[in-house]
């Protein structure tokens, strides 16, 4: 099945774990900079530098280190000012790691990730406090030729795999997204694929506090992917992602658990366009915007924008200046939602949008950062400072590395 539009998260998802199998069975700042360390010391593999306390209004990039292997972010999220964390992994031809960083208010400072088997990659991180943080993703399973979840917990001295629970033998399973109604409520979402990339379908998973269990989805008829998740703030969750027609178009997929089962609620697309979503973020029950792309088979990639007000899912406009696709959107403590994406082929791709007043405005990121994407954003709490997180990777350079910036308000 052909799929229409550009590669988009989804697809980079799919093709990746194919690459990282095939890799482990081969073998600029706008201010003062402050030093960051990597695992090894100052200057060590994750060495960064961030913007100083001068910084001006706005992103500003994080200088990142020449990296000894390509590595991507994929997730950040946020407990304060001096406490940040940001998932990934890394890849050269001999194999490929998970990748965890985390900032303490001073420094970006690489975190080793022992305790798990093979090679592998993560997509989501959700912290509920200095000794309580949760990551998951995937790794390789040479021998099954498919690739297996993979769920992380830090204590506050180390990480910890935790057993996702059965999985199928014949097919991948990829938890793509991570979200909570508290500490023993844990969603997290993706999809299994037969062969590591064909023929996906929605998956659920739930943390209860002791153990993860798979959650039947309802059944989409055809391919699809659930790519970001939301608690809606009233003791259930929303699903945002893909369904694809037989034809290879996408539609929106929006689906909501009421703390019993999952059902689909319809919401709509762009009449002949192919229309993905890739997160979602809750203010209220009756108040929740979810972001993603549409495209022709042919045109560039637009921002889609779809809001929920208690009684079904409407089309929003973005703003006129904002091109190409949406991967993330988040809420800050006072209201305010950010999104991020990125606009293949511009000088730099990442861009944000700011909802507040009842308006979507745009931010572009900073304009030192040649080649950079965003896949994820997170408000600080207390300030209205973010961090943004993704890479070079899209841009199908030879080498990529990752890209962190921070707002100053």
């Amino acid at each position: 099945m052909a799929r229409t539009g550009p590669i988009g998260r989804a697809e980079r998802l799919l093709r990746r774990a194919a690459t990282l199998a095939l890799a482990c069975a081969a073998a600029t700042a706008a201010a003062p900079p402050v030093p960051v360390a990597g695992p090894d010391g100052p200057g060590g593999p994750a060495g960064r530098a961030v913007p100083g306390p001068a910084a001006a209004p706005g992103w500003h990039a994080v200088r990142p280190a020449p990296a000894a292997r390509n590595q991507e972010l994929r997730s950040v999220a946020a407990l304060g000012p001096d406490a940040v964390w940001a998932v990934g992994y890394e890849e050269s031809q001999a194999a490929g790691a998970p990748l965890v960083e985390r900032y303490d208010g001073r420094v970006w400072r690489r975190l080793r990730v022992p305790g798990h088997r093979g090679a592998g990659s993560l997509e989501a991180v959700l912290p509920f406090g200095p000794g309580d943080v949760w990551t998951v993703g995937s790794r390789s399973d040479p021998a099954a030729g498919e690739d297996r979840g993979l769920a992380l917990h830090w204590d506050g001295r180390a990480w910890r795999e935790v057993p996702l629970g059965p999985e199928p033998a014949d097919r991948s399973v990829h938890p793509l997204a991570l979200a909570a109604g508290g500490p023993h409520d844990l969603w997290a979402v993706g999809a299994t694929a037969q062969d590591r990339t064909t023929a996906p379908r929605p998956l659920a998973l739930h943390w209860d506090g002791s153990a993860w269990r798979t959650v039947p989805t309802p059944g989409t008829e055809g391919d699809a992917l659930l790519l970001g998740a939301a608690a809606d703030r009233a003791g259930g969750l929303w699903a945002v992602g893909v369904a694809y027609d037989p034809d290879g178009t996408g539609r929106p997929l929006t689906e909501h658990w009421d703390g019993r089962s999952w059902r689909i609620v319809d919401a709509p697309g762009e009449d002949g366009l192919s229309t993905t979503l890739e997160s979602v973020a809750v203010l209220a029950p009756d108040d929740a915007w979810a972001v993603g792309s549409a495209t022709d088979e042919d045109g560039p990639a637009r921002p889609y924008l779809l809001h929920w007000d208690g009684r079904g899912w409407q089309p929003a406009d973005p703003p006129a200046e904002a091109e190409g696709q949406l991967h993330a959107v988040a809420a800050a403590p006072d209201g305010t939602l950010w999104a991020a994406g990125e606009q293949p082929g511009a000088a730099v791709p990442a861009f944000t949008l700011r909802y507040r007043d009842g308006a979507w405005t745009y931010h572009p990121a900073d304009p030192a950062a040649a080649g950079a994407s965003f896949f994820s954003v997170a408000p600080v709490p207390g300030g209205g400072a973010l961090w943004a997180v993704g890479s070079t990777q899209p841009q199908l350079q030879d080498a990529w590395h990752p890209v962190v910036e921070s707002y100053t308000p």
